[in-house]
């Protein structure tokens, strides 16, 4: 699992729980995901209750962002660690940011106070409490790393300290050599959005730490996940494998019908192809031999090419008529031609290829990644629930207009 991926990952989420006008449980997998093991705190006594603090008193006039509290003013605690206005303020405008950019999008936006993209929170309570939870979950992960023994060594702590640097080379004449002047230049650029290199090599040793806790689970994308656990999370994502024979019934060029005594003969040779395969159904090997010859000779599916051994999909990906046929097959039956919208299939299912490539919904993601990715994202959330987490009084939900503006 990748910095990138981390980072798609959240986009992913907020999207689609905006989109789907969510509750309050969003818990996405950040590209800012944990801090060093080594310095984390052990789960909490259960019976400990840790004692909320008192609200901080703002230390500028509302509106000024960052400014409106002390940048080292702590927020919360979790797991015993300080939670401070810095870190809380990244998260806020990142959420705040991302509603603007829905809004000019043209999602509605009745004000911090609507319910434009939640039934039970308002937008405010929705940016805080995304807000919060990818803090929490950045906390969460230590508590996984802890649970696999590992987490983040002298190399990495060195590594994080490189990034630094070459962001630095980056920002300033990349030369690969950071200076003194570099460095400085880079810090007060990275003020100006409310972060300083203290909570940049934070996020950095976070993402470090996130791809040690999933490499040590289930290796480089997924390998180590067993085949079983790849096939189980596939059911239950209602995947499918196919291979089919199209002979369209529309124009390749402009997707208008053809003519209909072309039809008929489409119709006929499908007919024809079926009763070859049908001959040999009893015999499975000469079947999908059968099948592959026919398939190789006679289908115009477009994607046949790229896709030699079948599609494998989720719902919602094909045509209905291709899915609902698909769904009623036994591994390798075949099915009597359906036509869809582009002309007559004949189906093959097969069973679901756990090193395969989903098609559509997925992305085009492997399934074993897909499916440990899935994986962890469960065991992260399971986390979550471990974690002894107390907001300062007041900032459970801060005043998002008084620091943003309406």
């Amino acid at each position: 699992m990748t910095k990138k991926m981390l980072a798609l990952a959240l986009c992913l989420a907020l999207i689609c729980s905006l989109l789907a006008g969510c509750g309050g449980d969003i818990k996405e997998y950040d590209d800012g995901s944990a801090a060093d093991a080594a310095e984390a705190t052990a789960a909490p006594d259960a019976s400990a209750e840790p004692e909320a603090t008192e609200e901080p008193e703002p230390t500028a006039e509302p509106g000024l962002g960052l400014a409106a509290y002390e940048p080292d003013t702590v927020v919360g605690v979790c797991n015993g660690q300080d939670i401070t206005w810095r870190e809380d303020y990244y998260w806020l405008s990142y959420y705040v940011e991302y509603i603007r950019y829905m809004t000019a999008m043209g999602m509605p936006f009745s004000g911090w106070d609507g319910m434009d993209y939640s039934t039970t929170l308002t937008n405010a309570q929705l940016v805080a409490q995304s807000a919060r939870d990818s803090m929490v979950q950045m906390r969460a992960m230590e508590l996984l790393a802890q649970d696999v023994g590992t987490g983040l060594d002298e190399a990495d702590q060195q590594s994080v300290r490189e990034a630094f640097d070459q962001s630095a080379d980056s920002y300033g004449d990349q030369d690969g050599t950071c200076t003194t002047e570099e460095a400085e230049a880079y810090e007060a650029y990275l003020a100006e959005q409310g972060v300083d290199r203290a909570l940049y090599e934070y996020f950095t040793g976070a993402d470090m730490l996130a791809d040690k806790v999933f490499l040590a689970l289930y290796g480089q994308d997924g390998a180590n996940m067993p085949d079983e656990d790849v096939l189980a999370w596939a059911e239950n994502q209602g995947v499918m494998a196919c291979k089919h024979i199209l002979l369209m019934t529309v124009d390749q060029t402009t997707g208008e019908p053809l003519e209909d005594d072309v039809i008929a003969e489409k119709k006929a040779k499908a007919d024809e192809l079926y009763a070859q395969l049908a001959a040999v159904e009893d015999d499975p090997e000469a079947l999908t031999g059968l099948f592959d010859e026919l398939m190789n000779a006679n289908s115009e599916d477009t994607g046949l090419a790229a896709f030699p051994d079948g599609y494998i999909f989720t719902p919602g990906v094909m045509v209905p008529e291709f899915e609902t046929t698909t769904q009623s097959l036994e591994e390798y039956g075949v099915a009597e031609p359906v036509q869809s919208s582009y002309g007559y299939h004949i189906i093959m299912r097969l069973p679901v290829d756990p090193d395969g490539t989903c098609t559509g919904t997925s992305g085009g993601a492997p399934l074993r990644a897909s499916a440990a990715d899935a994986a962890f994202s469960a065991l992260l959330t399971d986390a979550m629930t471990r974690c002894d987490t107390q907001w300062t009084e007041g900032m459970e939900v801060p005043d998002i207009p008084a620091i943003f503006g309406e």
